[in-house]
């Protein structure tokens, strides 16, 4: 199962997708190193941030046994300046016996939607994805996550399992991780987490509403938002 990582520094999330074992372990390493000061510097923007990672990367992987290099694809986002003046930014780093490195920016939409379908799972993903966007609230965030959701529950694709994880940028501050509430459990970056410290973080359901982790219900002054009709329950 893949993963995703958040700074609690700087406005950089991370994920990834193929070989398990490497990516967890740098990006593991990679996020210590940021939010200790060791990697990036505050005058850095996403490109040059990018640029000192894909070089770790690199460097570390290089050390690596053949027999244990396998093909992965690691995903970067950040934000350049805040408030009104922000923008986003992403990167990827891909590697493969056949192609070795690859670095490229994807382009991000003027509206929320889904930006990439990677991994085993993409063709359930991308078929959810669809059915939402045919609702009055395709072209919203919650309209994208609950279609993720939607996936993982048609347990179409068997490598495909375990709860959500959602990890995100607002216009201003650190990135966040967020806590998914899931089959009515409760889960902060796909691990089931007991009632210790819950008002730590936000907390969303598979609908995408603010909810509370006491309860494992929607917040009660939090907008509703409800599953369109159309796609049955």
């Amino acid at each position: 199962m893949s993963e995703l990582f958040s700074s609690q520094i700087y406005p950089d999330i991370f994920g990834y997708c193929g070989d398990v074992l490497f990516p967890s372990l740098i990006l593991g390493q990679a996020v210590s190193l940021m939010d200790c000061g060791s990697l990036f510097s505050h005058s850095d923007n996403p490109s040059d941030r990018f640029k000192r990672l894909s070089n770790l990367i690199m460097k570390s992987f290089s050390t690596l046994p053949s027999c244990v290099q396998n093909p992965f694809t690691i995903l970067y986002c950040s934000r350049l300046n805040e408030s009104l003046k922000s923008t986003f930014e992403l990167y990827r780093l891909d590697w493969s016996h056949k192609n070795g490195w690859k670095t490229s920016q994807p382009e991000l939409p003027s509206h929320s939607d889904l930006i990439l379908s990677l991994g085993s799972g993409k063709e359930s993903i991308l078929a959810s994805h669809l059915n939402w966007q045919k609702t009055e609230v395709k072209g919203t965030s919650r309209s994208v996550f609950s279609a993720f959701c939607d996936s993982l529950e048609s347990g179409q694709d068997p490598l495909s399992g375990g709860a959500p994880q959602l990890v995100g940028i607002y216009r201003k501050g650190a990135a966040r991780s967020f806590g998914i509430i899931f089959n009515d459990q409760k889960y902060l970056l796909g691990l089931p987490v007991e009632n210790e410290n819950l008002k730590s973080v936000e907390w969303r359901n598979h609908l995408f509403e603010e909810s509370d982790p006491n309860t494992n219900q929607r917040q009660t002054n939090a907008q509703p938002q409800p599953r369109p009709k159309s796609l049955g329950k």
